[in-house]
């Protein structure tokens, strides 16, 4: 995954690596907390020239203190853009609309909609979900759970999905429990920047431990938490490209760390999938344990709640 965001004002626009499958966003989120207006056709340029598989079109995320009018101004302006973006780029290039949505009859209408602009496109990523009973806060970036949310979430998946769509839930990748849960809700994907913050700021994520350690320089300020000599030997036996080479540049590299926090994250992902594919009933049982000591547990029970009544998977 890329964003146009990073080659914005660039003189060439190349890439200096390769991709199986490139899915670039438009970089919306970065640009709307930096109060940045991106050009919808230069957005439009940079994912064509980087050769893009997959494209979210420029997108108007809803902010936190914004007003209810203005989020639905943002809504039709994603809107017009997602026909643009179908209208203007090759049928070669795989169309990902956004899901910004101001509750449930709203999020219907949402998704109706795209499946008349954007009928052929295989995935619908969900953004911000609001309901005017709640306040906006914590939707971008790495989600902050509440019940409310997860309902919203829950109602989007099962919308989406009888549309005939695979789901992308954007922001819900930032960590090992994270990506736990949305396995469990059943998303074919998701995504988050969280591995690179984590690391510029000097923190590792440990395979089988949630949460995340500080070995970096001083620079975090907040959520420092070293890690425990059990989890320095749980680290030892991590097989990521790093620490089968040189485990000490956890300590001394954010790219070191960067490269190990993503490599934790897709084992992550592979194996919560096929634990889940293989025995629902024993996965759960692998996340009880999972979450025992989490600041997610609430959440996870309130998952299996929602399973157990038919709400997921029904």
């Amino acid at each position: 995954m890329d964003s146009a965001y990073n080659y914005i004002n660039r003189k060439e626009i190349r890439r200096q690596y390769s991709a199986y499958k490139l899915l670039t966003d438009s970089g919306a989120y970065t640009a709307a907390r930096k109060g940045i207006i991106l050009d919808p056709y230069e957005v439009i340029e940079i994912q064509e020239k980087l050769g893009s598989d997959v494209v979210m079109p420029l997108d108007y995320p809803f902010m936190p203190g914004m007003s209810f009018k203005e989020m639905e101004k943002r809504w039709r302006m994603t809107i017009e853009n997602t026909q643009l973006w179908v209208d203007t780029l090759s049928k070669k290039i795989d169309v990902m609309p956004v899901v910004h949505a101001i509750g449930r009859k709203n999020l219907v209408k949402t998704v109706n909609t795209f499946s008349r602009i954007a009928g052929n496109s295989e995935y619908l990523a969900i953004g911000t979900l609001v309901d005017k009973t709640f306040e906006l806060k914590g939707f971008l970036g790495d989600r902050q759970l509440t019940k409310d949310i997860v309902n919203l979430i829950v109602f989007a998946i099962k919308t989406i999905r009888e549309y005939g769509y695979k789901v992308h839930l954007t922001g819900f990748g930032s960590s090992p429990a994270m990506l736990h849960l949305a396995i469990y809700l059943g998303v074919d994907s998701t995504d988050s920047s969280g591995f690179r913050r984590r690391a510029a700021y000097g923190k590792i994520l440990i395979p089988g431990v949630t949460g995340e350690r500080y070995v970096g320089r001083g620079d975090a300020k907040f959520g420092i938490c070293n890690p425990s000599s059990f989890e320095l030997r749980k680290l030892r036996e991590c097989q990521c490209p790093i620490c089968k080479s040189n485990q000490k540049l956890l300590w001394e590299d954010w790219r070191a760390r960067a490269i190990h926090n993503e490599w934790v994250l897709k084992q992550t992902w592979r194996e919560g999938l096929r634990m889940a594919k293989e025995d629902i009933e024993e996965y759960e049982r692998f996340l009880d344990i999972f979450f025992s000591n989490s600041s997610l547990r609430h959440i996870w029970n309130y998952l299996k709640v929602l399973r157990k009544y038919g709400s997921i998977y029904d």
